[in-house]
């Protein structure tokens, strides 16, 4: 007999080339059952009852997957949220840090500049201005 169809509870091995590999499951008693069946084996009650409890189970599952979906996007909405947030966090930071940065280094240039008034006082103005500006905006960002 052909092996697939004894055995279709067994998965493939991944391949590892990154394609998605079907994995078969079921009840291995019913996979040599032929699927048609004739009036006579539908009125059976022992029939009736496997395909009332495979309804029963298959509505089961139906509800839990539908539990499965409404948590699945619950959690997207909040990944896609907080990666929002954490966009702009990144963006806050480097304008915080290029603040600082531009700042110290507006009040460093001062010294070298201060027989050249007012060219050394709007250094330390600029260079204040914008060290203040960028822990304003750490501070305002919480």
């Amino acid at each position: 007999m052909n092996e697939n169809i004894e055995s279709p509870d067994v998965e493939p091995e991944d391949s590892g080339k990154g394609i998605p590999i079907k994995r078969l499951k079921g009840r291995r008693a019913f996979t040599n059952v032929r699927r048609e069946l004739s009036d006579e084996e539908l009125s059976s009650p022992a029939v009736q009852r496997m395909l009332i409890d495979d309804i029963e189970r298959l509505e089961k599952e139906n509800f839990d997957l539908l539990e499965y979906q409404e948590k699945f996007h619950e959690a997207d909405k909040k990944a896609a949220i907080l990666e929002e947030k954490l966009k702009a966090s990144v963006t806050q930071e480097i304008a915080f840090g290029v603040c600082l940065t531009l700042g110290a280094a507006s009040l460093a240039y001062a010294p070298s500049v201060w027989t050249n008034q007012p060219t050394g006082w709007i250094a330390i103005a600029f260079g204040a201005f914008l060290i203040i500006g960028g822990i304003a905006s750490k501070v305002v960002k919480r």
